[in-house]
């Protein structure tokens, strides 16, 4: 019997409302998850992407890039490591991509599994995560960056504990049939489901840039601020390292930044933005906070970075002014 999904058809206000002062679930689709196993497996993965793995121990997770010869970024990755085996979990529009990208370098004792349409993703957001989860999740991840094998009210699901670069929260991650199940638990938890709206604007507050949005082809950690990503002197190559290490001997020509709007409108997206006059880039990403306001992503020269650089959003005949603000627009003590 095929059991019915959990009603989702919240307002943003509710949605939102769950993420920053309660406890909201967002479903993810389409992500791409690879296994890698065998004995080269974390050997292979420190090759190819940009974190160490050598200082991962079993039961941690980190944030990583995937990045092409030219030092361009593939994709933002997250990197699981398991006792026996290490999971990649990237972006869905990057998926076939990455895939390739991994498969092509293949070399050892290493076996690749693209278990994407096997498993689901819950993404718990919230201040409140922790105490609604831990009645039913057992064990239950405790230190930021904790992922752990856990059952969840009868169901088999691997947890893993936000970072503190965001909001609080744990990524619960079970097999497909289980997914109607651990939603229904969740809501029942008090955890509301949110919608993709709700979820992108929470994503926007933590400054977080994706692929294919906030981040260009062609733009290297340099341009898009994700240099802390990149583990200096780890003692393995991995692709894209030689030029980005020309790239910042050079210096980027651009940053991606963060900014905030003074009046309370909103332009569209790719409204052109300038600084003293010249235009520089496009409005990347934008969107109106409950918390903090108009804010959004854009790229301007390396020389009008600083916070408190004027901007100017120009849309037809409508104009905007905007400064240039550090990300994230919010922390974990913003309520």
């Amino acid at each position: 019997m095929t059991q019915a999904m959990p009603d989702t058809s919240l307002s943003l206000a509710d949605g939102y409302r769950a993420l920053v002062s309660g406890a909201g679930s967002w479903t993810a689709s389409g992500l791409g998850q690879f296994e890698v196993a065998g004995a080269d497996a974390r050997a292979f993965v420190n090759r190819i992407a940009t974190a160490d793995l050598s200082v991962l121990e079993p039961g941690r997770f980190v944030h990583s890039l995937l990045m092409r010869d030219d030092a361009s970024i593939l994709d933002r990755v997250t990197i699981y490591r398991f006792p026996e085996r290490v999971m990649l979990l990237v972006d869905g529009a990057q998926r076939e991509e990455a895939w390739k990208h991994i498969v092509a370098r293949k070399r050892g004792n290493v076996r690749l599994r693209d278990i994407s349409a096997d498993m689901g993703i819950v993404a718990v957001r919230g201040p409140a995560t922790v105490a609604r989860l831990a009645p039913l999740l057992s064990p239950c991840p405790g230190e930021p960056g904790d992922v752990i094998n856990a059952r969840l009210a009868g169901i088999d699901v691997f947890a893993a504990r936000a970072t503190l670069d965001g909001p609080d929260g744990i990524d619960l991650y079970c097999r497909v049939r289980d997914l109607a199940s651990l939603q229904t638990t969740l809501l029942k938890a008090g955890v509301l489901p949110v919608t993709d709206a709700d979820w992108r604007l929470n994503r926007l507050e933590w400054g977080v840039a994706s692929v294919g949005v906030e981040i260009d082809p062609g733009d290297t950690p340099v341009e898009a601020g994700l240099e802390h990503l990149v583990a200096e002197g780890k003692g393995a190559p991995f692709p894209g390292e030689t030029a980005l290490e020309s790239r910042r001997r050079t210096g980027a020509i651009k940053r991606l930044v963060g900014f905030h709007l003074t009046a309370g409108t909103i332009p569209p997206q790719a409204s052109r933005v300038s600084v003293a006059g010249i235009m520089v880039d496009r409005v990347r990403s934008i969107g109106q906070s409950p918390r903090v306001g108009v804010i959004g992503m854009t790229a301007v020269p390396t020389t009008a970075d600083a916070p408190a650089t004027l901007l100017t959003v120009t849309s037809g005949d409508q104009t905007w002014s905007a400064k240039v603000v550090r990300r994230p627009f919010v922390t974990r003590a913003v309520t």
